[in-house]
Parts: C-alpha cells; structure tokens; sequence
C-alpha cells in the first residue's frame, strides 16, 4: 500500500472542491472541520451533508495550494449570496489523510476607505 503525500493530498482537496463528497477519502476518521461562520468544530460527515443540504459548492476560482510543515493551506475565492469572498483553508496532515481543517472565509472589501 503506498502513502499519500502532503502534495497529493493538496492536490486532491483542489479537486474536492468541486467535488465535496471526494473529502471522504482525503480525511482521516476522527478529521475535525472549523468554519469562521459558524465559529465551532465539526465533523467531515456534518460538514458534506451542510453543503448538500445548501445545493452544493460554489464555483471557486483560482484556487490554490502552499505546503506547510504541518500540512498546506489553500487560497480561492467564490461569490456567495452576491458577495465576492475569499476562502483560506489551513490542513492539518499526518499519515497521508487530513486530521484537521480550519476553513476562514472573509467578504471582499476596500480597505484603504
């Protein structure tokens, strides 16, 4: 059986994005997943059947990976509900699956006003 590396697990999470069911396999048992909207930690299995339960992702664009020591992290962005926001998601990685993933999303703004 050959172990998944960091940059394939990364590679695979772009993938999911447009595939939500897909984070089954990149996850490990017990992957725990915090949302900045909801401010509290739960589940991959809660955090698929809420996007189902939404009709699904977003298209995101240009989306992104930067490996880490302990993981990577992925950038992109979206519109949402008319807002245009961006979406920064930092994995947690041990033995080729995530074990955590924090997702900050924020809204596009002009900060210099």
């Amino acid at each position: 059986m050959s172990t998944t590396t960091t940059e394939e697990l990364a590679q695979g999470w772009i993938r999911a994005l447009s595939d939500v069911d897909a984070f089954h396999g990149l996850c490990a048992a017990g992957c725990r997943v915090w949302h900045s909207t909801d401010d509290k930690w739960i589940t991959v299995e809660e955090a698929v059947d809420a996007v189902h339960e939404r009709g699904g992702l977003p298209e995101f664009e240009n989306p992104r990976y930067t490996l880490t020591g302990k993981g990577f992290f992925v950038q992109t962005s979206a519109t949402l509900a008319a807002a245009r926001v961006h979406v920064i998601q930092v994995v947690t990685v041990e033995d080729g699956k995530a074990i955590s993933a924090e997702e900050y999303v924020g809204p596009e703004m002009d900060i210099a006003v």
